[in-house]
């Protein structure tokens, strides 16, 4: 009985082998927090705010790896937003960031991300943004379980370093326990982020759980695209929102 390789090498004619097989790089649908490629990506959230008002923000993102081991990489984010609190329905310009993103420490089996990320007062009106230039920091330990999959806990610290007097000083926490299962097909993919949020300027903490689903769609101007749909639930009694969905369109690796 021949070998499965023996059979696949009549197929070899065609430019299709064992070893090509072998080196066939797996789908990256861009659920690692360690893997960095540039990312162009618009989503739009809507969500459901208390009291009976709601929110709406596209938010445009582009993200470029650079370095040696191509290690880092920047994100600029704009978002333009709505928001109803004041009566005003209208979009315009939100709060504008810069992220600076350090993946280290990486092995087989875990990996740390630092990110730096600046938030400028942008905001066209005052409803839609914090009235502050915040400083956030993230720290990631992605950890690569048995199987495939990926648990990356987060811990996330912001604080306003300037801005409008008038406006509430910005301190926040929040404890992020982000989980990727493994799927069969990597075309697919499911995330799930619970996380706990504490605002100590205002006294206030309350419960978050996002999941997002995605499909890799095929290439794409010249990455990959992918499609996601993520809806999310709050809870407690200082909750911002009852519920939200945001969907998306991101490119990675053009």
């Amino acid at each position: 009985m021949r070998s499965r390789c023996a059979v696949i090498g009549v197929a070899m004619l065609a430019g299709v082998g064992c070893a090509a097989q072998a080196q066939e790089k797996p789908v990256n649908n861009g659920t690692d927090p360690t893997k960095l490629t540039t990312i162009l990506q618009p989503t739009y959230e809507y969500l459901d705010l208390v009291g009976g008002f709601e929110s709406g923000v596209l938010r445009l993102n582009y993200t470029q790896p650079f370095g040696a081991k191509s290690d880092y990489s920047l994100r600029l984010r704009v978002p333009v937003q709505m928001n109803d609190v004041l009566g005003n329905s209208g979009h315009d310009l939100g709060d504008a960031s810069l992220m600076l993103t350090h993946v280290f420490g990486l092995t087989r089996t875990h990996g740390w991300v630092f990110q730096g990320e600046a938030v400028f007062d942008t905001a066209a009106r005052p409803e839609l943004g914090t009235g502050k230039n915040v400083l956030k920091g993230t720290l990631i330990h992605a950890r690569f379980l048995p199987k495939g999959a990926i648990f990356a806990p987060a811990v996330v610290q912001s604080n306003s370093v300037s801005g409008q007097a008038r406006r509430a000083d910005v301190n926040t926490t929040t404890f992020d326990f982000y989980y990727v299962p493994k799927l069969a097909d990597p075309r697919n993919l499911i995330t799930v982020d619970p996380a706990v949020n504490f605002d100590w300027e205002n006294d206030k903490e309350f419960l978050s759980l996002a999941v997002t689903f995605g499909r890799v769609t095929g290439p794409s101007l010249g990455g990959v695209g992918i499609v996601t749909v993520k809806p999310s639930l709050f809870a407690g009694g200082d909750r911002p929102a009852d519920w939200g969905i945001e969907i998306g369109y991101k490119v990675l690796g053009f």
